[in-house]
């Protein structure tokens, strides 16, 4: 079987160009092909890159990367920039490719789509792709929705994360805050977002418990996170042995800040139905 991207020559006529007229795939040298400009992922993850190294290396490009013809005589990247960036570190020269007349507007279309159909964008880099489809294409979201098969709202959604500050976004780039994180981010009052996102990363919250100290810090509107630490006291202890002693169970007695809780342990039924008639009495 041969591998594209090293056998391509037993295919193809030899030259600059050089095409396989039955299948319509030209295989081109790797340098002179250019990024492209419209690329919305701005950061590859280490190991993926790594595995689709390893497979290159084993079975060759499978399937073809997307270019488009450059007035110059070069050529530019419309899809498959990782598994061009993987040739690269792989050291082919060649790579075979599928060459495409298309506007600005399709290869931004075709990079996103490509993209968020393998879910390889994160929320800011998906954000600004959509946000450079309605500012420079004059796209509405609900036509950027049609395009890439989301709901208008997630679109609309996405585009609000742009509104954080550099420092929050980069984060949400970096894969240290989330795109739920960064939801729960902008809900709050903006002079306390920078702090409220270092603190979700100090105390790795989830997304749940982030959407639920927003929701307390946009009720108090104060930079003060508490954690649950309970703790007890000598006066907690003597209370949890004669609650011991009165039910005949396992109590414990855990307190944050002025508020606790009371626990009961049973075993088995008999247990559980005992301590429901004691309390009833």
């Amino acid at each position: 079987m041969t591998k594209l991207g090293r056998g391509l020559g037993a295919l193809i006529n030899v030259g600059l160009e050089k095409e396989d007229v039955t299948t319509g795939i030209t295989t081109i040298r790797i340098d002179s092909i250019k990024p492209n400009c419209y690329q919305p992922r701005k950061i590859f993850n280490p190991e993926k890159l790594n595995e689709l190294v390893i497979s290159l290396k084993e079975n060759g490009i499978i399937q073809p990367i997307i270019v488009t013809k450059q007035a110059d005589s070069d050529y530019e990247l419309v899809t498959g920039e990782r598994r061009l960036e993987a040739a690269k570190l792989t050291d082919f020269n060649e790579v075979p490719v599928i060459i495409r007349s298309v506007s600005e507007k399709e290869q931004l279309q075709l990079a996103i789509i490509e993209n968020v159909q393998r879910e390889d964008l994160n929320g800011i880099e998906e954000a600004k792709a959509y946000k450079q489809l309605n500012t420079e294409f004059a796209l509405t979201h609900t036509e950027i929705s049609n395009i890439v098969g989301k709901d208008r709202a997630t679109i609309s959604n996405l585009i609000r994360l742009l509104k954080l500050s550099n420092s929050i976004q980069n984060l949400v780039l970096m894969g240290k805050l989330s795109s739920g994180h960064a939801r729960a981010i902008l809900s709050v009052e903006e002079k306390l977002q920078n702090n409220f996102a270092d603190f979700i990363i100090k105390h790795n919250l989830s997304v749940r418990k982030a959407e639920t100290e927003a929701k307390r810090l946009r009720e108090s509107n104060v930079i003060s996170f508490p954690r649950k630490k309970y703790f007890k006291s000598g006066e907690f202890d003597n209370y949890e042995s004669e609650l011991n002693k009165l039910y005949s169970l396992k109590v414990k007695i855990s307190q944050n800040d002025k508020k606790g809780k009371i626990s009961f342990y049973y075993n088995d039924e008999k247990e559980l139905q005992i301590l429901f008639e004691n309390l009833k009495k």
